[in-house]
C-alpha cells in the first residue's frame, strides 16, 4: 500500500519528516494487522488450523508494511482517561464480538479501511496544523485504487500545486517509485469508449457513435514533466521521468507519431500496476530526496488545529 504524502494544497505530516513518517506507517500498519488478527482469531475460535497459517504469512506477501488503527478505544490522547479494569474488559468484548461472523476476506477490507482513513488524515493534518479536507476524497475510487494497489515503495502525490515561481500550478498525479518519477494524468471517458490520440490541442473520444473533442492530455504531462526537470536540474539530483496518460475504462488508439508517453487503457490497465508492485527496490535516497524537493515546493493551506487552540 503506498504513502498518500501530498494531497492537493492540503497539509501533510510527511513535509515534517519525511523519512520518520514512512517508517512509522509502515510500522504502525503491521501492529494494526496483528492486532485485528488476534481480535479475529479470539472471536472465531473454531477457525482451522489452515487459516491461521494463512493469516500469518498475508501481511508480508501483500507488501512488508503501514499503518495504526483510528480505533483504538483503548487508548487515549495524552493519557488524560484512564479506564478501570471492568470498563477495559467490556472494551475488549465489543472489539471481539465485533469480528464475530466475520469472513477472513471482510477482516482484510475493514484492515484496508482503516489505512486508507488514516492515509487521509495523515495527508490532511500535521501535529500542530490542519487542512479543511474535502469529504469527496473518502469515496475517491482513483485514489482508493492507486494506494491499495501500488506498494508501499511508492509515494503519492494526488494533484498537488506546486509554486512555480509565484505563480500556483496544479499538477496532476506524481507517483514517486524507487527509480522513477511518473507523471500521470488520468483519462476519463465513457466506459469502452475509443480515444483517438493527436500531437495537436484535441484528442477524439468516439462512443455510440458519437465523437466528443477532449483536451490533449499529453499537453498537462508537458507541463509537470518540464517543472520536476527543471527543479531537478537546479537541485543537481537525478531520477527518470515517465509520463503516463491512463485510461483505466476506455481504449486508446495510439496513432501519433513523435508522442513521448506511455498509454495505458483498460486493455494493459492491470498488468501496468501488476509490474509496479514486482518492484522489489527499497525506498532509494534519491527517491527520498525527491519527495523532499517536491513537498518543499509545493503550497500549502492550513490552520492550527483545534485541539492544541482548546489546550493553549
Amino acid at each position: 500500500m503506498a504513502h498518500l504524502i501530498k494531497l492537493e494544497d492540503y497539509t501533510s505530516r510527511y513535509q515534517q519528516d519525511i523519512q520518520r513518517y514512512l517508517s512509522q506507517f509502515s510500522r504502525l500498519k503491521k501492529e494494526r494487522w496483528e492486532n485485528m488478527k488476534r481480535d479475529w482469531i479470539k472471536a472465531n475460535r473454531k477457525m482451522d488450523e489452515t487459516a491461521e497459517e494463512t493469516l500469518d504469512d498475508w501481511l508480508e506477501e501483500r507488501e512488508n508494511g503501514i499503518i495504526h488503527a483510528a480505533v483504538n478505544r483503548l487508548k487515549n490522547f495524552s493519557g488524560r482517561q484512564r479506564w478501570n479494569e471492568k470498563t477495559m474488559e467490556i472494551e475488549m468484548e465489543d472489539e471481539l464480538m465485533f469480528y464475530e461472523g466475520k469472513t477472513l476476506d471482510e477482516v482484510k477490507e475493514l484492515f484496508f479501511e482503516d489505512l486508507f482513513s488514516a492515509q487521509l488524515r495523515w495527508a490532511s493534518a500535521s501535529m500542530l496544523e490542519e487542512s479543511r479536507m474535502d469529504p469527496k476524497y473518502k469515496y475517491d475510487q482513483t485514489l482508493r485504487f492507486l494506494v491499495r494497489q501500488l506498494p508501499d515503495n511508492y509515494m503519492i502525490m494526488y494533484y498537488p500545486v506546486f509554486s512555480v515561481g509565484k505563480a500556483p500550478l496544479e499538477m496532476d498525479i506524481i507517483i514517486l517509485a524507487p527509480t522513477e518519477v511518473y507523471c500521470l494524468t488520468m483519462l476519463t471517458g465513457e466506459t469502452n469508449s475509443v480515444f483517438e490520440t493527436s500531437s495537436g490541442r484535441y484528442w477524439n473520444e468516439y462512443v455510440h457513435q458519437s465523437r466528443n473533442r477532449r483536451v490533449n492530455p499529453v499537453l498537462s504531462l508537458n507541463r509537470m514533466s518540464s517543472v520536476i526537470n527543471s527543479l531537478f536540474k537546479e537541485h543537481s539530483s537525478s531520477l527518470d521521468v515517465r509520463r503516463v496518460v491512463w485510461a483505466p475504462s476506455s481504449i486508446i488508439d495510439h496513432r501519433a507519431a513523435g508522442m513521448k508517453a506511455e498509454m495505458v487503457d483498460k486493455r494493459n490497465h492491470q498488468e501496468w500496476f501488476d509490474k509496479r508492485k514486482k518492484n522489489p527496490s527499497p525506498v532509494k535516497k534519491n527517491q527520498l530526496y525527491a519527495a523532499e524537493l517536491f513537498l518543499q515546493q509545493t503550497q500549502t493551506t492550513s490552520f492550527r488545529r483545534r485541539d492544541f487552540m482548546e489546550e493553549e
